[in-house]
C-alpha cells in the first residue's frame, strides 16, 4: 500500500530495444590545476599588509562562481602536491600510516585454518569495536570483483542460463547506484539508427530489418514487443500485488548482449567508451562523407537514457555513499550527512560549503547512541556534479573553482575536528546588542504597535478569554510571529550540533598537525584528498588572530595538500584499488591509542 522507499530508480528500458535517442554522450574530463606558489616560511603579504588585510576580505567580493580566481586560491596559501598512490598518501602522516594498508595478498581468497587459541589479547579500535581482519575484508571486497553486466542482470532477476547467481549483500546498494549511474554515463552499446524511410502503403515490419545492425540480432532474442524493460530488481512492500508486475510479459531468454569489452574508460579527453565509436559524431566524422540523415529523428539501442551533464546529482551521492558504508561499518562508523547547515567560518563571516555526507564514529554508549548523538568527526565525502571541464575554453579558472570548493570542504572538517575540548561561543554573546533593549528601551519600537508612544488615553482591556486547551490539556502552541522574534534580545543562533562530540580522531597527540581526509567524486570518479593543516592556521581562519610571537614550525601558515588518481567505479581494478586505500585510511585513523596515564591528588 505504502512505499517508503527514497532511492531513485534509472533503469527503464531495455538496451535491446529502439527508443528514440538520448542527448549525445560528453567526455570525461577532471580538472587540470596550474596551483600558485605558496608562501611556506612566512605568511603571505595580504594577511598583513593592503587596504584590507585578512583572509575574510578577499572572499566578501564575491558575487558569483566566475569571481573565483586565482588570487582567491592564493589567499588561502595551500601548498599543492601532485598526485600519489596510498602508500605516498599515508607515509607523509606519522605513526606509520602505510602500515594499516592491506597488503595485495588481501584481494585473494585467505586460506582456511583453525583459529589459535595462543593468539595475545584481541586488538581494539578506539570505538570499541575488534580490529576487522583479513577475511571480513575479503568478504566485502569479493563483491566488486564482479563484472558490471553481471552485476546489473543480477539485480534485474534476468535469466543467466546456468550460471549461479551472484550474492550482493555488503554492496547491494552500490551496485544499484552503479545501475543508475550507467544509463547516463555507459556508451559502450550506443548505436544510433538513421530514421526509417517513410513506406505508408507497406509493411513496416518489412523494412525494420534493414536499419538494424548485424550485428546485435540474434536468433534466440524475442520480438521487442515482448522483451521486459530493463529494471531495478528492488520490490517493494506492497498489499497491492499488481505492484511488482512488469508492464509487459517478460519471456526468459531475453537477456542483454554481453558487451565485448569493459564499460567505461577514465580517460581525460576521450569519451567514455572502449568498444568501437558507432556515433556519427565521432572524432573521425569529418573525415566521411556528410551524412543526409537526421538522426534526431531516428532511433536508439544501448544502455543510456541521457548524458552524464543530465543526470541527477542524488544519483552520483547514493552510489558514493553506498561504495564507503560497507567499509565504514566494518570500524563503527556512519555516514550521516551535517543535521546543522555546514558552513566555513572565516573571521565573521559565514561561507556555506559543499559536504555531501560525514563519516561519524557511534559513542559507546548505547544510551546516548541511541539519542542521536555522534562522535568526529573521522572523514568527509564531497560529490560535485560539475561536468565536462574545458569546454568553455578556460580549463583553469573551473580548475580553480573546483580546487576553492575542495578546499572549503576539508577546511570545513579542520575547523570541527578542532572543536575538541572546546565550547561553542554563539555570534554576538556578551555584546551589548545581545544583551540591551534596541532603541534605547523605550516604548513603542521600529516594528509592531507602538504601544504606550502616544498621548491619547487607553482604552478599557476587553476580558481575557480563557486560554484554549487541547483534549489532552495542554495548552495549544502559538507560533510567535516575525515581530516578536525580531524583537527577542538573544545571541544568533548555534552553529554546533548540540548531539556531536567534536573530536580530532585518529590525530597524533605527539605532534601539532592534523591530518584531514575527505572523498571527492566527479563524473562516476573518486579520488581521496588529505590536507596536513596546522591549529594556528585554523585559528587564523577562524578568528582572525595571528600567532604571538614566532611559532616553533615556519610552516605553520601553509598547509599541504595531497591527492590520490581519480579512481573509476566501473573498472574492476579501480574499485579493488580504491577500497584497499579506503580500508587503510580508516584502520589508520580508527586504531587504538594509548591515553597518558592521569596523577591522582593523593597519590
Amino acid at each position: 500500500m505504502f512505499n517508503f522507499s527514497g532511492s531513485l530508480l534509472a533503469g527503464q528500458h531495455d538496451n535491446q530495444k529502439e527508443r528514440p535517442p538520448p542527448s549525445r554522450p560528453i567526455p570525461v574530463t577532471f580538472p587540470s590545476l596550474v596551483p600558485p606558489e605558496p608562501s611556506a616560511s612566512t605568511p603571505p603579504s595580504t594577511w598583513l599588509h593592503g587596504p584590507s588585510p585578512g583572509i575574510s576580505a578577499p572572499f566578501l567580493k564575491l558575487r558569483k562562481p566566475s569571481d573565483v580566481n586565482l588570487d582567491t586560491l592564493s589567499i588561502l596559501n595551500v601548498s599543492f602536491q601532485p598526485q600519489c598512490d596510498f602508500e605516498t598518501l599515508l607515509s607523509a602522516v606519522s605513526n606509520k600510516a602505510e602500515s594499516h594498508l592491506p597488503p595485495p595478498s588481501w584481494l585473494e581468497p585467505p586460506e582456511q585454518k583453525e583459529p589459535s587459541s595462543s593468539d595475545s589479547g584481541v586488538q581494539l579500535l578506539s570505538s570499541g569495536r575488534r580490529v576487522p581482519d583479513r577475511n571480513e575484508f575479503y568478504v566485502r571486497a569479493k563483491e566488486l570483483f564482479f563484472r558490471n553486466e553481471d552485476a546489473f542482470s543480477n539485480l534485474t532477476r534476468k535469466a543467466a542460463g546456468d550460471r549461479v547467481p551472484l550474492r550482493l549483500a555488503h554492496f547491494r546498494k552500490f551496485w544499484e547506484g552503479l545501475d543508475n549511474l550507467a544509463y547516463y554515463w555507459d556508451n559502450s552499446l550506443d548505436e544510433y539508427l538513421p530514421p526509417k524511410p517513410e513506406n505508408p502503403t507497406g509493411d513496416d515490419n518489412e523494412t525494420e530489418p534493414r536499419d538494424v545492425p548485424i550485428s546485435t540480432s540474434q536468433p534466440n532474442l524475442g520480438s521487442p514487443e515482448k522483451e521486459e524493460p530493463r529494471k531495478k530488481a528492488k520490490i517493494e512492500t506492497s498489499n497491492n500485488d499488481s505492484a511488482t508486475k512488469p508492464m509487459h510479459p517478460a519471456e526468459p531468454n531475453s537477456a542483454q548482449i554481453d558487451p565485448p569489452a569493459p564499460s567505461i574508460s577514465s580517460s581525460m579527453e576521450i569519451p567514455a567508451r572502449t568498444a568501437p565509436p558507432k556515433l556519427p559524431w565521432a572524432a573521425n566524422a569529418e573525415a566521411q562523407a556528410p551524412i543526409s540523415a537526421d538522426l534526431s529523428k531516428g532511433s536508439y539501442k544501448g544502455y543510456r537514457i541521457g548524458n552524464g551533464a543530465e543526470m541527477p546529482d542524488q544519483y552520483r551521492v547514493d552510489c558514493i555513499r553506498a561504495f564507503l558504508e560497507p567499509i565504514s561499518w566494518a570500524f563503527g562508523v556512519t555516514l550521516v550527512p551535517h543535521r546543522r547547515p555546514p558552513v566555513l567560518v572565516m573571521e565573521h563571516v559565514r561561507f556555506p560549503v559543499r559536504m555531501s555526507s560525514v563519516a561519524w564514529r557511534g559513542p559507546q554508549d548505547r544510551i546516548k547512541a541511541r539519542q542521536g548523538w555522534m562522535e568526529g568527526p573521522v572523514m568527509g565525502i564531497q560529490c560535485r556534479q560539475d561536468t565536462n571541464f574545458g569546454s568553455t575554453g578556460n580549463l583553469q579558472a573551473e580548475s580553480v573553482l573546483d580546487a576553492v570548493r575542495e578546499l572549503g570542504g576539508m577546511l570545513l572538517l579542520a575547523q570541527e575536528r578542532a572543536r575538541e575540548g572546546r565550547t561553542e561561543r554563539r555570534g554576538g554573546e556578551g555584546m551589548w546588542w545581545t544583551s540591551k533593549h534596541r532603541w534605547g528601551g523605550g516604548p513603542g519600537g521600529e516594528v509592531g504597535e507602538a504601544s504606550g508612544a502616544s498621548d491619547e488615553t487607553d482604552a478599557p482591556k476587553v476580558e481575557e478569554k480563557p486560554v484554549a486547551r487541547t483534549r489532552f490539556g495542554s495548552k495549544e502552541r502559538r507560533r510567535p510571529t516575525p515581530a516578536e522574534v525580531w524583537k527577542a534580545i538573544r545571541p544568533g543562533n548555534p552553529l554546533w550540533d548540540p548531539k556531536v562530540v567534536y573530536e580530532a580522531i585518529g590525530k597524533d597527540r605527539s605532534v601539532e598537525w592534523d591530518d584531514v581526509f575527505m572523498v571527492s567524486s566527479l563524473n562516476h570518479h573518486i579520488s581521496v584528498l588529505k590536507l596536513r593543516v596546522h591549529p594556528l592556521y585554523i585559528r587564523y581562519i577562524t578568528d582572525g588572530t595571528l600567532p604571538e610571537g614566532t611559532p616553533s614550525d615556519p610552516n605553520w601558515c601553509s598547509p599541504q595538500l595531497h591527492r590520490t588518481r581519480w579512481f573509476d567505479l566501473f573498472d574492476v581494478e579501480d574499485r579493488k584499488e580504491a577500497m584497499r586505500g579506503i580500508w587503510g585510511i580508516m584502520s589508520y585513523l580508527l586504531r587504538g591509542q594509548e591515553k597518558p596515564d592521569v596523577t591522582m591528588a593523593d597519590a
